[in-house]
């Protein structure tokens, strides 16, 4: 188990360094924010915590700037989403501290993490600093995920099969 750990670990950070893209936000420039009443774009208070939300709304410009600070080229930017560090759903809002470029492949390490979150701030088990916690470790962390996602998804990558292969 220790040894397939690794390698799934390896497996991330060799094709973040392969394919060039960021895996994790970069903390000094996208440190998260949340939604307050301030917001222009505050819509409502949600869940029984009575959390201010913000409605989607994220302009082009804004889009293409955190794109270039990201260093992510034109070209390249159909492999992304420009993504809500603190989602949303759970109280972030749409200021260039909450948004970063999300390769897709990275975004798919935590398929059901948002949806999730959102259905326990909804039937107030978490609170909202329990829910953010969670997107931060998520996220600034993305080896755990591809571990759980591996183990749900496929158990063997094809690299893993073919050692295993080898060994017999």
């Amino acid at each position: 188990m220790k040894a397939f750990f690794i390698l799934s670990l390896c497996q991330v950070l060799f094709s973040a360094a392969a394919f060039g893209y960021p895996m994790t936000p970069d903390a000094d420039e996208t440190p998260g924010s949340i939604c307050t009443t301030a917001n222009d774009d505050f819509e409502e208070y949600r869940y029984p915590e009575r959390i201010p939300y913000c409605g989607r709304n994220v302009a082009s410009s804004l889009k293409k700037k955190i794109y270039e600070w990201y260093g992510i080229s034109e070209k390249e930017r159909k492999n992304y989403t420009i993504d809500h560090l603190i989602p949303l759903s759970i109280g972030g809002d749409n200021e260039r501290a909450n948004l970063w470029p999300e390769h897709k492949e990275v975004k798919a390490l935590r398929p059901d993490l948002e949806i999730r979150l959102f259905n326990k701030l909804r039937d107030a088990e978490i609170k909202q600093s329990v829910a953010i916690g969670e997107v931060l470790e998520a996220k600034f962390n993305p080896e755990k995920n591809t571990l759980r996602l591996q183990l749900r998804v496929r158990p063997f990558s094809p690299v893993q099969w073919i050692n295993t292969e080898a060994r017999y």
